[in-house]
């Protein structure tokens, strides 16, 4: 045992098992927005929520893209992944609460934008805060969207498999979760007139990214969860996924990374085809809103393992021959 534990010290291998962290992080797929510098030149976006998870990436995208981009959020900075990045420079982040704004208050925040991405959710087992997390937040800033004249929207809801486990198979606390879901589509819808042509929903199961895990919310790693989204998506698995129920069936569909998310939530601000006015329901839809490349991380973890076998073979071999020698 002490013989591997210095074998693994000689090759920088702090855990055997750690594979999937030892394979380098993905930077921030813009999918095939990512040369796109100037479709969003001249256009106003505010990104609801833009100092969280998903939000602050779309920020990043759609300035990358050439976009005057505003972040509405209850802190209004800019997030800690972000500390020191050129980009936050190019936001204007402005701080607004969106349970208790007054709606002129609000709407100086929101500006004047010509499309809005809405990435405001919660989680938790409190089904008032559920409700009014997930549904009044984003009805507010709807309705803002309405008074100023915005010509789309995008926003993050959850996938329709997710939803329709809510009756059986979750606690009924998540009904607060559902309805304000529910909440916020309708609302999304009306403040454009019902004009479904103008409203992007995207609507994940499950959303992996960052470098740290998280249980409120939940949340996995982009090594990990690149890992399960390719081993989900092999053929077999999506077979058996298809065949069985409940969250048995969720489980088994591949997770999608954060960065795909924001993505579709850029392009559909941009008015790109392939998102704008689109239902964007699971994994498969959003990496295909953007054209994102497949996830690797479950070959880059077997790489690492061949690779750093091989190399463990190789130094005790050597170790041995040398101790013979001795």
């Amino acid at each position: 045992a002490n013989a591997f534990q210095v074998g693994q010290h000689a090759l920088g291998i702090r855990n055997p098992s750690s594979a999937l962290r030892m394979t380098a992080a993905r930077p921030i797929s813009a999918g095939n927005l990512v040369d796109d510098t100037s479709s969003g030149k001249g256009l106003k976006v505010t990104v609801v929520g833009g100092s969280g998870f998903v939000g602050s990436r779309v920020c990043k995208i759609l300035v990358d893209c050439g976009a005057e981009v505003t972040s509405v959020s209850k802190s209004g900075q800019a997030p800690k992944w972000a500390a020191g990045q050129d980009w936050t420079s190019s936001v204007d982040w402005k701080a607004a609460d969106l349970l208790s704004c007054d709606e002129a208050s609000l709407d100086a925040a929101m500006g004047s934008p010509d499309a809005v991405v809405s990435t405001v959710g919660v989680v938790g087992t409190d089904l008032d805060v559920l409700l009014k997390g997930n549904g009044d937040t984003n009805a507010a800033a709807f309705a803002s969207c309405k008074r100023k004249g915005t010509s789309r929207i995008a926003y993050v809801s959850v996938s329709d498999e997710v939803k329709a486990c809510q009756e059986k198979w979750l606690p009924e606390f998540f009904s607060g979760y559902f309805d304000g879901k529910v909440i916020a589509e309708a609302a999304a819808l009306e403040a454009l007139g019902g004009d479904a042509s103008q409203v992007c929903l995207v609507k994940p199961t499950f959303i992996y990214g960052g470098d740290s895990f998280g249980l409120f919310p939940p949340r996995v790693t982009y090594e990990y969860g690149s890992g399960i989204e390719q081993l989900l998506s092999l053929g077999l698995i999506k077979v058996i996924a298809d065949i069985t129920p409940g969250l048995i069936k969720v489980a088994l569909r591949p997770p999608v990374s954060v960065d795909s998310v924001a993505s579709a939530c850029a392009a559909a601000a941009l008015g790109k085809e392939a998102a704008n006015g689109k239902v964007l329901d699971g994994t498969e839809a959003i990496n295909g809103a953007t054209d994102q490349p497949d996830a690797t991380g479950l070959s880059e973890a077997f790489e690492w393992t061949k690779d750093n076998t091989i190399k463990f073979y190789n130094w005790a071999k050597e170790k041995i021959e040398e101790s013979k020698k001795d």
